[in-house]
């Protein structure tokens, strides 16, 4: 691609508004979420064209190319946010949190919509059994029916068809989908991710202070001082600084302890889904 090319696709307006899209998803400046999605484009989706070819169908504003535009800003979105996944998973260190700043509003036929994290959605993406299916459910659920046949190349008998493999693939695979979508889980995940955020403000690793995450998680410091051995639970949700040492020792210890059960829970059922994929794939 020739600087001109380059300059022309800039300015375009479908270009600059995929631009923002990138900066304002990933908390980039204009000029990185530039750069990453001319890198998306030029990388993957532009390879095919000359760079005569491509100067054409930018000035003819080609609808083609515009949607390919947009994909490629998706793309850069998404493999941001699987990098974070994937860390999070591998590290344990419960850094869901940030990775759910990456949400996903899925939509079905009837135009209702539920919002699920890019996590999640990576997750359950990956209990299929092929790099195709994968990629067949992960855009129908990401862009809907009429985007993934367009992409795809799939006319609406291959499309449904493909549909009713995942359909019967989960019915038959159940136990393992529900491991992954449980909310026991997903609770488990929350405590875990906040505890350890706790104990980042108490080592001095994250900014904050123990009176704020209080304020931030007050539901959750309620159902840790029920079981704890705090005598003033007032003094400890209200007035950190000030309540009694004693009471704040033993606060602390009923989040280590929630913290390591927690912890536990979780490799246990990660043992099990890793143990549910090896069975389903012999």
């Amino acid at each position: 691609m020739t600087d001109d090319t380059i300059k022309q696709l800039i300015n375009w307006r479908t270009f600059r508004t995929n631009q923002h899209a990138v900066a304002n998803t990933l908390k980039l400046s204009d000029n990185d979420a530039q750069q990453e999605l001319l890198n998306e484009l030029i990388v993957k989706r532009f390879k095919k064209y000359t760079a005569t070819e491509l100067s054409e169908l930018i000035t003819a504003h080609d609808v083609n190319l515009g949607w390919s535009i947009s994909y490629g800003a998706k793309d850069v979105c998404s493999k941001h946010f699987k990098q974070l996944g994937k860390r999070a998973q591998m590290e344990h260190a419960a850094e869901l949190e940030d990775v759910s700043t990456g949400v996903v509003r899925l939509a079905d036929d009837n135009g209702n919509t539920t919002d699920i994290s890019e996590f999640k959605l990576q997750q359950v993406v990956a209990q299929f059994p092929t790099d195709k299916t994968r990629l067949f459910v992960d855009m129908t659920l990401r862009y809907g029916k009429t985007e993934t046949m367009a992409v795809l190349k799939l006319n609406n008998k291959q499309f449904n068809r493909k549909l009713r493999n995942c359909q019967s693939y989960i019915a038959k695979h159940q136990s393992k989908f529900n491991l992954v979508t449980d909310q026991v889980r997903d609770h488990e995940l929350y405590v875990l991710n906040s505890l350890n955020e706790l104990d980042a403000i108490i080592n001095g690793t994250r900014e904050g202070d123990i009176q704020g995450w209080i304020n931030d998680h007050v539901k959750l410091a309620n159902e840790l001082l029920s079981t704890s051995e705090v005598r003033y639970q007032g003094a400890i949700l209200n007035h950190w600084e000030t309540a009694s040492k004693a009471d704040q020792y033993a606060f602390i210890r009923g989040c280590i302890n929630a913290q390591n059960k927690a912890q536990q829970w979780l490799d246990q059922s990660n043992e099990a889904i890793k143990e549910a994929g090896e069975a389903q794939s012999n």
